[in-house]
């Protein structure tokens, strides 16, 4: 689908979406992100302070050249059972065992996949409305299953949908889109066996995948993230910038500065605090590409930028 129809898809679901210069952006409370959000965003000055005052933190994906955190990249021309590693073999053989994968009706998802959704929510501690309401989700999967070039593929244990996961595509990037399971069958692996078919059906079409399955949570997920490498998944760097609302970036900037300045330290082990320290990263990292130089003093410098990745 081309862009304007995937903003539409979200905007008739309720999303708050805007476009300024060209970029859309989607409005969730304090958080702003550039949208679609896997997609490269070309920002300038003038949607930087047209933002920054209106929002606590906008997210956004850029093709800038410092990299600081990494996307999920799956590219291949194979995806056979063979090329994994020893226990994902056994994983995705037993998920192609116990469960049938197909094209589930419509009718499933709204229902079962309902359910799903609210399982998963509540696991993740998170609040979707278009996820959990029953109206607004009917709409949302409505919408998507009647996009000509969106794979949907479901898990089904004994005639029962126990997972879903979605695969589209906007503007000839690939990405995989709301992969749910049902907790109660996470021992048949349904989600090993999803992703593999999906791939498959991909490669039917295309005889060559490239296919996005994410960015690096901003909060650490070690455990989906090492999934994702073992379903062979390149952890490919890119880069995640952040513009601050400049009363948060005043007190970001002085925390960071009071660790390095005032107690000395190089090193962040408190996962809030490197939050924070991620956070004035990125936001460095968009002065830089705005203005393409640096302007903090130096003691700080050292800490931001002593590495490319950490």
């Amino acid at each position: 689908m081309n862009l304007q129809e995937f903003v539409n898809i979200h905007q008739q679901t309720g999303f708050q979406i805007q476009n300024k210069e060209g970029q859309y952006f989607l409005n969730r409370g304090l958080l702003n992100y550039a949208f679609p959000q896997l997609s490269i965003s070309h920002i300038n000055k003038k949607i930087v302070n047209s933002l920054k005052w209106k929002y606590l933190i906008t997210v956004i994906k850029t093709d800038f050249q410092r990299k600081n955190t990494y996307e999920y990249i799956l590219n291949t021309n194979e995806y056979e059972v063979e090329s994994f590693r020893k226990r994902t073999r056994t994983t995705v053989r037993k998920s192609l065992k116990s469960c049938e994968f197909k094209r589930p009706p419509l009718k499933d998802l709204i229902t079962d996949g309902l359910l799903i959704n609210i399982q998963t929510l509540k696991i993740q501690k998170r609040k979707d409305k278009f996820l959990s309401e029953p109206k607004l989700w009917e709409k949302y999967i409505t919408l998507f299953y009647e996009q000509k070039d969106t794979i949907i593929i479901g898990a089904y244990f004994q005639e029962k949908l126990i997972a879903y996961a979605i695969a589209y595509e906007v503007e000839g990037k690939q990405s995989f889109h709301l992969q749910h399971i049902n907790r109660d069958y996470a021992t048949y692996y349904p989600m090993s066996g999803l992703m593999y078919v999906v791939v498959n059906e991909l490669l039917k079409k295309h005889n060559r995948v490239s296919i996005s399955d994410g960015i690096e949570s901003f909060t650490p997920m070690p455990t989906l993230n090492k999934f994702k490498r073992y379903m062979r998944f390149d952890r490919v760097p890119i880069t995640r910038v952040y513009i601050l609302n400049p009363i948060l970036l005043i007190l970001i900037k002085s925390i960071v500065t009071f660790y390095i300045s005032i107690l000395g330290k190089r090193s962040f082990k408190n996962t809030m605090l490197r939050k924070v320290v991620d956070l004035y990263q990125g936001h460095r990292i968009l002065t830089q590409m705005i203005k393409e130089h640096k302007q903090e003093p130096e003691h700080v410098a050292k800490v931001i930028y002593q590495d490319e990745m950490y």
